[in-house]
């Protein structure tokens, strides 16, 4: 699991942000489990909008920093230990930027599945190992972006393309709803981003399989269990 983490906050001028809140609109304001919450500053966005969420991250100061914020957040080792929450406890679950993190990603998905009420959703985002910049940084040999041979800064240890992310949600009994991407990156994105140009949202939307990032909406089919099962 993500470690030394403590500094990082959620940049809420990114186009996933605004996205991730997009594909929640849908749905009527329940009771929302913020996976990975970070400080809080997402969970935050959720409540204004309606929802009652709780937060469940790895890095004691950072749920200090979301408690700071009023979320009732809690420490969770994500790779190892259950989510300490009931059975259908959630109308909704988030993991932002989360799942590449885990190296036991069945378990995080088992535990999120189970927390998850019959009908509930969860929006998963992560980085895009099939973006456009990473296809054409393997045709010139070179590392796809947020990869390395060490896992110091981003400490990213799974790599998504949105079809192997497609097939993982539909073995833990998720039907994807909607799959968006956040922004194509056009030229590198170290020379230009969705911060710095907004514009490159629509992108996304266009050819969410060539974007930096996936966003993906999934429901929780009625009597689905995941493979491992998860814990009572």
């Amino acid at each position: 699991m993500r470690t030394g983490y403590a500094g990082h906050r959620v940049d809420l001028r990114e186009s996933r942000i605004r996205k991730l809140l997009r594909l929640l609109e849908g749905e009527t304001p329940g009771r929302l489990l913020d996976v990975g919450c970070a400080g809080g500053e997402l969970a935050a966005l959720l409540v204004a909008r309606g929802w009652r969420v709780d937060g469940a991250e790895a890095e004691p100061a950072l749920v200090e920093a979301a408690r700071a914020r009023g979320i009732d957040a809690r420490a969770v080792d994500l790779d190892r230990a259950p989510l300490p929450w009931p059975a259908g406890a959630f109308e909704a679950v988030v993991a932002a930027e989360v799942i590449e993190h885990v190296v036991d990603t069945d378990h995080l998905l088992a535990e999120m599945v189970r927390v998850l009420r019959p009908g509930g959703v969860l929006v998963v985002t992560t980085p895009n190992l099939a973006s456009l910049e990473n296809r054409l940084r393997l045709l010139l040999g070179r590392y796809p972006m947020w990869m390395d041979v060490g896992v110091e800064g981003t400490g990213h240890l799974r790599y998504y393309t949105p079809r192997m992310l497609r097939h993982q949600l539909a073995r833990h009994g998720l039907r994807v709803e909607r799959h968006l991407g956040n922004w194509v990156p056009l030229v590198p994105q170290r020379l230009l981003d969705d911060r710095r140009a907004p514009w490159l949202a629509v992108t996304g939307d266009w050819w969410p399989s060539l974007a930096m990032g996936i966003l993906m909406k999934a429901r929780r089919e009625a009597g689905a269990r995941s493979p491992q099962g998860g814990h009572p």
